[in-house]
């Protein structure tokens, strides 16, 4: 039988400022889904779910923004 897995009910932010590569520790224990936002516009970037709780987002050039993961 497959395992449910619960979402929590508020998304976490985490800012960032003036950097090329952000690594989170979320300890959520299942890869989430990753919005990066620059100044309010959702954008892509690299991101790496190093394991279950853990992932690391990367940029070409340093910047400032926030990394949003539900």
């Amino acid at each position: 039988m497959a395992k449910a897995t619960f979402f929590p009910s508020r998304p976490k932010e985490y800012a960032f400022s003036n950097v090329a590569q952000v690594t989170i520790t979320h300890n959520l224990n299942y890869i989430p889904n990753v919005q990066v936002l620059i100044n309010g516009t959702v954008v892509y970037a690299e991101i790496t779910h190093t394991n279950s709780n853990e992932l690391v987002v990367s940029f070409v050039n340093a910047t400032t923004g926030i990394i949003v993961i539900r």
